[in-house]
């Protein structure tokens, strides 16, 4: 009988250490605009990269503009145009454009999208960010960190445009605003951790440490 929940217990010890948690490693491609490092610079010394311009994409994301005001540019660290929220490049979002990229989880659950912004030449639009349905809007002025809790079933589509301005056209995106925009960065999604798998396999190898003990006693009386 001992022998019997030893094995037992050895048998559900190993497979609660074989479930693993979802990889908390990004699933965003070149969230942070580092992928696309090549700069030209101007005679005034900014560092910069017009979409689509001067670059037709962006390493990851798809760029769609409706070609009103100025373009979105990619910025460099330590330019002119402000400080670069994360590493060494950053993009300037302009209204008028906006960006998204296909993403797939490796299982479905729980995920945190997590967007730096630095607003810089504000205008009166705020920025939103959109996945799996869900969507937040973010100040236009807002420097800092801005995260977003959705539950994503499969694919879906992470995208960061514009919300309409009231009393102006139903798409903020088709509007133009001389250059509104504002610098986006470290973009990411992540998987948020199921603790309750990890409570329910420590109280059921405890509930079978305890059969094995009593098992124990049972084998001294005899």
């Amino acid at each position: 009988m001992l022998f019997r929940s030893r094995i037992f217990v050895f048998t559900i010890c190993s497979l609660v250490a074989s479930i693993r948690g979802v990889d908390a490693t990004t699933l965003v491609t070149n969230g942070g605009f580092e992928s696309q490092a090549f700069m030209t610079t101007d005679p005034t010394g900014n560092e910069y990269r017009y979409v689509p311009g001067d670059v037709a994409s962006i390493t990851g994301w798809t760029f769609t503009t409706t070609g009103d005001g100025e373009n979105s540019y990619l910025i460099a660290a330590g330019s002119n145009y402000g400080t670069v929220p994360e590493g060494a490049y950053a993009l300037r979002l302009n209204v008028g454009d906006w960006i998204s990229q296909s993403i797939v989880p490796p299982v479905s659950g729980s995920y945190e999208v997590s967007i730096t912004t630095k607003g810089w030449q504000v205008g009166y639009n705020d920025l939103r960010l959109t996945i799996g349905g869900t969507s937040v809007g973010i100040p236009i002025g807002f420097n800092g960190t801005t995260q977003l809790a959705a539950t994503l079933n499969g694919s879906t589509t992470l995208a960061i445009d514009w919300l309409p301005v009231a009393g102006e056209e139903s798409n903020a995106a088709a509007e133009d605003f001389g250059g509104s925009g504002v610098v986006v960065d470290a973009i990411s999604v992540t998987a948020v951790p199921e603790p309750s798998l990890g409570v329910v396999g420590l109280g059921g190898v405890a509930a079978l440490a305890a059969i094995g003990r009593r098992c124990r006693g049972r084998s001294r009386l005899r």
